[in-house]
């Protein structure tokens, strides 16, 4: 006694795994990465863009400061300056400044800057340790703007451009932040879509190796959210249905072939046996011979039949398709089958509309049509009338054979077009039941539909394009 294998449980590293090499993972990544490539030259640009706004106003304020002491200057002389510049040391409004003020000879008169050198314009310098006062641990770097007066005086106002640095900084860690969380959020999203997608690759799988174990019912679920793996379901979905259409139909003809060529491989032989039992002149061994070519020439004729229809429906002939006059074609075949409908007393009506046109096999439409006029001829009793139409219509065109005589039941106008169906009462007449069944393979490649109707008496069968 055998027993099923044990479930293995799913092992956490190899799924992980799985979803890390998937599409659907490495794409958001590689989206992310694009979008993090994207988010470096925008802080680039913000970064340099900020700096150097910053910087032009903070020179452009230091630069109006000391245009307005420098005014004071002109008024109230090096007293009245020094007085306006310890005013505003006193009172900041504007937060740190910082201020230097030297007499010609270099002495320094207010201020909260150590001496130097007159230097006019912004420039940038850190002073010595301890000479200035700030509220940081470390020397600030300073950003000021000088002026010679006109006195020789010299005149110095700052900033701190930590300012600037601090301003800097925040940019800084504001797009490290983001890109951060975008990464982060970028694989969270790709595990959790690569995920999502092996768990219909899965289910693809899943249904695939249920179809190789023979299982041809089996389908693909669809989820309904009409995205691209949806549209390939449903596409995979109607593959499948056509396999298992055209398997079942291998199945059917098989079957079929095996039923209805048993007969004549049973006449076949029973006539050969018959010549080697009975037959005691060279007449009787030539009329069992004549018998069996008869047989082997039907059965010849029926495995034709089999391959056209095959052919037919593997689009094999669309290669000689091409633009013709349909309505010649059916006129030239019904001008044809009259001599042939005088014989067997049949009344043969042609009415064909001219300038029908359409892009197909001349060969394979003329059989088509053949075989339905051949159907009227030889499951009709004399006296009937056979009609031969075309029309146009508004969609396309109507092609009709019709017949005045018995019809077929409605019941079977659905099964008349399977391989080797034959009515009950159509036995004892010629045909292997494949005529139908050619006519319907042809249409069907030309992309036209085949309808019974019954007309009470009689039957109409119609191709429509």
């Amino acid at each position: 006694m055998s027993s099923a294998p044990p479930t293995r449980a799913p092992d956490p590293g190899r799924t992980l795994g799985r979803i890390l090499r998937s599409a659907s993972f490495r794409l958001p990544l590689i989206y992310a990465v694009l979008f993090m490539v994207s988010a470096g030259a925008l802080f680039a640009t913000v970064y340099w863009t900020a700096t150097a706004a910053m910087q032009a106003d903070m020179a452009a304020v230091l630069r109006t400061e000391a245009l307005q002491l420098t005014e004071v200057h002109r008024r109230s002389g090096l007293a009245g300056l020094a007085q306006q510049i310890t005013r505003r040391m006193n009172f900041r409004t504007r937060g740190p400044i910082f201020y230097l003020l030297q007499a010609p000879n270099g002495r320094v008169v207010v201020g909260n800057l150590p001496g130097m050198p007159p230097v006019n314009g912004v420039i940038d310098f850190v002073p010595k340790p301890d000479a200035v006062e700030t509220e940081s641990e470390q020397p600030p770097k300073l950003t000021g703007y000088g002026l010679t007066l006109s006195d020789g005086a010299f005149l110095l106002v700052a900033q701190d451009a930590n300012r600037l640095s601090d301003m800097q900084s925040a940019i800084v860690r504001a797009f490290a932040w983001a890109g951060g969380l975008t990464l982060l959020l970028a694989i969270a999203g790709g595990v959790w879509l690569g995920g999502t997608f092996l768990r219909r690759i899965d289910t693809i799988t899943r249904t695939s190796r249920a179809i190789m174990e023979g299982d041809l019912s089996a389908r693909i679920p669809v989820r309904g959210t009409h995205d691209e793996i949806d549209q390939l379901v449903t596409s995979l979905n109607a593959m499948l249905g056509r396999i298992e259409q055209l398997m079942d139909g291998l199945r059917q003809v098989s079957s079929d072939i095996a039923h209805d060529l048993r007969t004549p491989l049973g006449r076949l032989r029973q006539h050969l046996e018959d010549a080697r039992a009975r037959a005691a002149t060279t007449a009787d061994y030539d009329a069992a011979t004549d018998a069996a070519i008869a047989e082997a020439d039907g059965l010849l004729e029926t495995f034709s039949a089999l391959l056209r229809i095959a052919q037919v429906e593997a689009g094999a002939q669309k290669r000689a398709f091409a633009d013709l006059d349909f309505s010649a074609l059916v006129r030239s075949i019904g001008e044809a089958y009259q001599p042939a409908a005088e014989d067997s007393r049949h009344k043969l009506q042609i009415d064909v509309e001219d300038g029908v046109h359409l892009t197909g096999d001349r060969q394979l439409l003329a059989q088509m049509i053949s075989n339905l006029v051949e159907n009227a001829l030889r499951h009709t009793p004399p006296g009937t009338t056979v009609t031969l139409g075309l029309s146009r219509t508004a969609q396309g065109f109507e092609a009709e054979v019709a017949d005045t005589g018995p019809g077929i039941p409605e019941a079977e106008h659905g099964k008349v077009f399977d391989r080797f169906y034959r009515l009950d009462r159509s036995r004892s007449t010629a045909g292997s039941g494949l005529g139908l069944a050619l006519v319907k393979a042809i249409a069907g490649l030309h992309g036209l539909a085949v309808r019974l109707e019954d007309r009470k008496p009689g039957l109409r069968v119609v191709v429509s394009a």
